[in-house]
């Protein structure tokens, strides 16, 4: 029992929750959004808004205390990260929720969809994108950005009685499901070849792997891997991003999803994809800007 416990405690780092406790707040208000639908009554479901903007707030003044302290900083063995990079993008993130509760109270009474799971709904997308500001390691960028993706394929749906939101979701779903299949593989292909999914030590490792790619001939059979894991990585990253070739989804979406959530679409996950994009090129891939062919 003892042994137990002291394998649990050295395995957990409680110190480690401040680094992500806006995401928490986020999390636990998002929950209970869900329970005030059932407890409430239909006309006062606009509560449940205002109850989604104090968590908000409150996720705001936890964000204010980080950019006090120390920085950058890890935790959870290196899968979070701390830094100035991540305090701009959660803060993008907090605003662009905030404007889309704000502009949806009004827009769901016309549409008689009043209902809280919506404001559940972007708060957990809006933890999705934190995640990703704040994810230094492939697997924590993967679920998060799954996170991400799942709630926007419930929320374009969300006014159920109209064949735009249903065509645009399953749309959505469908190359969206195909887009996150082909960046899991470039992002199996970059761990293949660096030996982690760590943001740091894949840098490390490919810095030490391409100059011998360079210069030893039993090493170059590793370039076509790298080459190919970066093109399935920036397919896949290019979709979420709607970028030409890769934005055929974008018109249905946007045009059959209710207007706040496409608001909420073309900025907050547009953001959110970009800042992936910028942590794994800039900091896990910038040894691939040398040429890794023959001399």
């Amino acid at each position: 029992m003892l042994l137990l416990q002291a394998n649990t405690t050295s395995l957990i780092n409680v110190s480690d929750l401040r680094l992500i406790a806006p995401e928490l707040i986020l999390t636990v208000a998002a929950c209970v959004a869900l329970v005030m639908e059932v407890i409430l009554p239909y006309r006062k479901s606009k509560l449940t808004a205002y109850f989604a903007l104090a968590g908000i707030a409150l996720a705001f003044v936890s964000l204010a205390l980080q950019v006090t302290g120390p920085m950058p900083i890890e935790g959870f063995y290196g899968m979070v990260r701390i830094d100035g990079f991540a305090i701009l993008f959660r803060i993008i993130f907090l605003i662009s929720a905030a404007l889309a509760i704000g502009i949806s109270t009004r827009f769901l009474d016309i549409e008689g969809e009043q209902h809280g799971e919506y404001y559940s709904l972007i708060l957990f997308a809006t933890v999705g994108m934190m995640f990703i500001a704040c994810g230094h390691d492939l697997i924590s960028l993967y679920i998060s950005l799954e996170l991400m993706a799942l709630t926007f394929y419930v929320l374009v749906a969300f006014t159920k009685r109209e064949k735009k939101s249903n065509e645009a979701a399953m749309k959505y779903f469908l190359l969206g499901a195909f887009s996150s299949g082909v960046l899991l593989y470039g992002m199996s292909l970059i761990y293949g070849v660096a030996g982690s999914t760590n943001i740091g030590e894949i840098a490390t490792s490919l810095s030490d792997i391409v100059p011998k790619i360079q210069a030893d001939q039993n090493f170059a059979g590793l370039r076509p891997l790298l080459l190919l894991g970066m093109i399935a990585l920036s397919a896949g990253l290019f979709f979420k991003v709607a970028a030409v070739p890769f934005h055929m989804w974008a018109p249905d979406v946007y045009e059959g999803a209710p207007t706040s959530v496409t608001a909420f679409l073309s900025t907050g996950s547009k953001a959110a994809s970009f800042a992936l994009y910028a942590r794994i090129f800039s900091e896990a891939l910038p040894a691939m800007r040398a040429d890794c062919g023959p001399e």
